[in-house]
C-alpha cells in the first residue's frame, strides 16, 4: 500500500477540527490525504477547513447543503479520494501517533478488504471503555470472512465505519448503487452489514481510534429523527432474511433488535408525544405498521404476555399512555377520530406557540433598557421608542427572527392581514427588511404601508406577537385562521401589534386587487419589466417548474434529495418533452420559462421558443442578506408570468408544488394549469 485517504464528513465540529487534524498531521504513516466534505455547517467549520487546506496541499476541502445525516457526504469523499484504500476518520475524533502505520501494516499482513482498530471512549464522566468491534471477546487474532462476522453484530450494533480501513471497491460498490431507500439517521447499521458481506477477507488490529462522547453527541435535542432508527431495523431484519433465510440464528437475533428499538421508540413517542406536533399522526402509523413486522413467537414468554402477544397495537400504545403520558391518550383520540379538529385546535395552537415564544426571544425589555426610552434591534432595524408613546398600527414582520418563507408566501401572508384589517378600519404597516428591503422592488401604490423607524417598536411590553402558522391549508382552517387572528387584533388595541403569518386567506378574497392596492414595481423593476416585454417581442405563455434538489443543482432550507444521475436523465428528457407539447398547444407564443433548476434551464434555453429572465436563481427563505440584484429575477420572473396569457406549472410525483406560479396568474387574472406528467 502506497498511501491512503483519510475521509471525514464535517458538521459543526469546530471545537475539535484542529485536533483532529493535528492526530493526522502527527502519523509515523506520511503518504495520506485528508478529504474532507463539509456538510454544511453553520458554526466556523468552514473557515478552519479552507485555512488548514491552504496551509497542507494533502487536505482537500469540499462542501455541500446539509443534507441531515453523515453517509452522504462520508460517500462523497470516498468518490474524490484518489487513493485505493481509505480510513474513516470522524470530524470530532482522533488517532493514536501509529495508527495508520499499524492499520496498514496490519493490512499487509492479513491482506484483508476490511480492517478494524480498537476503540477507546473518551470524553465521558466515567471510567473510560474499550471496545474490540465487533465483541468484545472476539478473537482479533483470526482472520475472518465478512458474512460470518453478521451474526457479531446482532442485536446490538457494536460495529461501525469510524476508524476503519476498507479497499475503496467495497464501500462504493454498496454505497453507489441506485438505491430506493432513504437515508436515515444511522443508516451505517445497515450499510456496514453490507460491507462485511461483499468483503471475503476481514481482520482486527491492536490500534487506538479515539471516540469521543460529548454532550453534542449523546444528547440530541427531541425532534422526529430521533425514530429514524425504527426504519433502520427494519432494513437489518429484510437484509438478514434474505441473506440468512427465517430459520436462521442471525434472523432471530435481527428480529429481537427490531423489538428492542420498536419498544424502546415507543416510549418515547408516547413520553413526548405533546412535542411532535403535526409529526404525531404519520409517527402513529408508522409504529403500528413497524409492529405488524414483529412475529410475536419469536419472542419470550413474558414479552408476549406484557404486549398482548402483539395483536392490538391500539391497546399496547393505551397502556404505554397510562404509564407514561395519558394525556397523550387524549390528543390520540382527538387525531384518530376527529384529524381535522386536531390539526386545527391542537397542532396549530402547539406549534404557534413554540413560535410566538421563539420570536419573543429576539425582542428586547423594558427592564433591559430602562423605563424612559427602550430599544430594540431585530434583523437590520435599529430604532428608539419613547415608553408610552407607542404607535398602535398592525405590522408585517419579516426581519429574520423566524422563517418567512418564499416571496409568494410573504405575499400572500401579507395580503390577507391587509385584508383584515381594511376590515376591522385598523391602520396596516409593513416591515419587511429581511434578506432585502422590499421597497427596494415594490413600493406603495395606493395605499401607504410604509413605517417610519421612529414608529416601530420592538419592545416586548410594547407589542402583541401574533402568529398564525397554516398546516393543511384547508378553507376550514383559513376560516379558523382568519376567525384567531380578528380575535387576536382586538385583544390588545393599545399595543403595536406585530403579525407573523404566511397565510393563504387572501386566494378566497381578490388577491389581485388587495395586492394593486399595496404594491406597484419601483421604477428600476418597472423599467426592467418593460424591456423584457421588448425581448419577449408578443404573447407568449408561462412553464414554471420546481425541481427543488432533484438535479442537485439548488441550495435550499428543505430540499428533496438529488436523484442519481440516471434518474437525472430521465427527469430532465421528460420535463423538456413537456415543454415541446405545451409549445404545440400555443405555436404564435414564446414560452417563459421559470424554474429553481440551472440544469433544466440550461437544457432548454437551446429551444427556440424558450425565453428565460437573465438573473440569479434563488429562494428567499435559505438566504442571508444580498445586493439588489441577487433578489430581481424573483420579482421579474413573478410579474412576468401574471401577463402570461396562459399559466402552467410542470409537476411529477417528485417536484413540489409551487404556489408561485398560482399567485402571478391570480395577479394577472390569466387561467392557471398544472401540468401532470
Amino acid at each position: 500500500m502506497q498511501a491512503l485517504s483519510v475521509v471525514t464528513p464535517v458538521y459543526n465540529a469546530a471545537a475539535y477540527l484542529q485536533e483532529t487534524y493535528r492526530s493526522l498531521r502527527q502519523q509515523t504513516f506520511t503518504c495520506w490525504e485528508w478529504v474532507v466534505v463539509n456538510d454544511g455547517s453553520t458554526d466556523e467549520s468552514g473557515d478552519i477547513l479552507k485555512s488548514l487546506a491552504a496551509s497542507d496541499p494533502r487536505i482537500h476541502y469540499y462542501e455541500q447543503p446539509n443534507s441531515g445525516a453523515a453517509k452522504q457526504p462520508r460517500d462523497r469523499a470516498v468518490y474524490h479520494a484518489k487513493n485505493e484504500w481509505v480510513l474513516f476518520l470522524d470530524a470530532d475524533d482522533y488517532l493514536d501517533a501509529n495508527y495508520l502505520e499499524r492499520m496498514v501494516a496490519r493490512q499487509k499482513e492479513t491482506e484483508a478488504q476490511i480492517v478494524y482498530g480498537r476503540m477507546r471512549l473518551v470524553g465521558q464522566p466515567q471510567k473510560n471503555d474499550v471496545l474490540t468491534l465487533p465483541t468484545a471477546d472476539i478473537d482479533t487474532t483470526r482472520v475472518y470472512v465478512g458474512r460470518d462476522l453478521i451474526r457479531e453484530t446482532l442485536p446490538e450494533f457494536h460495529i461501525g465505519c469510524n476508524g476503519g480501513l476498507y479497499h475503496k471497491s467495497v464501500w462504493v460498490n454498496m454505497s453507489y448503487p441506485k438505491k430506493s431507500a432513504p437515508i436515515w439517521m444511522n443508516s451505517d447499521e445497515v450499510d456496514e452489514r453490507l460491507y462485511l458481506l461483499q468483503a471475503k477477507r476481514v481482520a482486527f488490529c491492536e490500534a487506538i481510534y479515539y471516540y469521543r462522547r460529548h454532550a453534542e453527541s449523546i444528547t440530541i435535542q427531541f425532534s422526529p429523527k430521533l425514530f429514524q432508527p425504527l426504519h433502520t431495523s427494519e432494513e437489518v431484519l429484510d437484509l438478514v432474511l434474505k441473506e440468512f433465510g427465517g430459520q436462521s440464528e442471525e434472523y432471530l437475533l435481527a428480529h429481537k433488535m427490531m423489538f428492542a428499538t420498536w419498544r424502546y421508540l415507543l416510549s418515547r413517542y408516547v413520553k413526548n408525544f405533546c412535542e411532535l406536533t403535526d409529526s404525531a399522526i404519520h409517527l402513529f402509523n408508522e409504529f403500528s405498521t413497524a409492529m405488524n413486522r414483529l412475529n410475536p413467537y419469536l419472542l419470550t414468554r413474558w414479552q408476549r404476555i406484557k404486549f398482548l402477544y402483539l395483536f392490538n397495537f391500539t391497546a399496547i400504545y393505551t397502556l404505554f399512555g397510562l404509564r407514561y403520558n395519558p394525556r397523550a391518550i387524549y390528543e390520540w383520540f382527538y387525531f384518530r377520530f376527529f384529524p381535522n379538529r386536531y390539526l386545527l385546535k391542537i397542532t396549530s395552537k402547539r406549534t404557534e406557540a413554540a413560535l410566538k415564544a421563539d420570536i419573543a426571544k429576539s425582542y428586547t425589555s423594558l427592564k433591559e433598557t430602562g423605563s424612559t426610552a427602550v430599544a430594540g434591534e431585530t434583523g437590520s432595524t435599529d430604532v428608539a421608542v419613547k415608553a408610552g408613546k407607542i404607535d398602535p398600527c398592525v405590522v408585517s414582520v419579516f426581519n429574520g427572527n423566524a422563517s418567512g418563507g418564499g416571496l409568494v408566501d410573504r405575499l400572500r401572508g401579507i395580503v390577507s392581514t391587509f385584508q383584515i384589517c381594511r376590515a376591522l378600519g385598523l391602520d396596516y404597516r409593513i416591515h419587511f427588511v429581511h434578506p432585502f428591503s422590499l421597497d427596494d422592488y415594490l413600493v406603495p401604490n395606493t395605499y401607504d404601508w410604509q413605517l417610519p423607524e421612529d414608529r416601530l417598536t420592538f419592545v416586548r411590553e410594547q407589542v402583541d406577537i401574533i402568529v398564525s402558522d397554516t398546516l393543511t391549508d384547508t378553507p376550514q382552517e383559513r376560516r379558523q385562521q382568519r376567525e384567531l387572528i380578528v380575535q387576536s387584533l382586538r385583544q390588545h388595541p393599545q399595543l403595536q401589534r406585530h403579525v407573523y403569518t404566511n397565510t393563504a386567506l387572501s386566494y378566497d378574497d381578490n388577491f389581485a386587487a388587495s395586492f394593486r392596492q399595496l404594491f406597484k414595481p419601483s421604477p428600476v423593476l418597472e423599467n426592467q419589466l418593460q424591456t423584457i416585454q421588448e425581448q419577449i417581442g408578443g404573447p407568449y405563455v408561462s412553464v414554471s417548474a420546481r425541481f427543488q434538489n432533484l438535479f442537485d443543482d439548488f441550495n435550499e432550507q428543505n430540499y428533496s434529495p438529488a436523484l442519481n444521475a440516471e434518474d437525472q436523465q430521465d427527469l430532465l428528457s421528460r420535463s423538456l418533452a413537456q415543454l415541446e407539447f405545451i409549445h404545440e398547444l400555443h405555436l404564435e407564443h414564446k414560452v417563459l420559462l421559470c424554474s429553481d433548476s440551472i440544469t433544466f434551464l440550461e437544457a432548454a434555453s437551446s429551444l427556440p421558443y424558450i425565453y428565460v429572465i437573465p438573473g440569479r436563481v434563488t429562494h428567499i427563505d435559505n438566504d442571508e442578506p444580498h445586493d439588489y440584484a441577487y433578489y430581481e429575477k424573483t420579482f421579474l420572473d413573478f410579474f412576468t408570468i401574471s401577463g402570461a396569457e396562459k399559466v402552467y406549472l410542470l409537476k411529477e410525483s417528485r417536484m413540489y408544488s409551487s404556489g408561485f406560479p398560482y399567485a402571478a396568474s391570480l395577479l394577472g387574472n390569466k387561467p392557471f394549469k398544472k401540468q401532470l406528467y
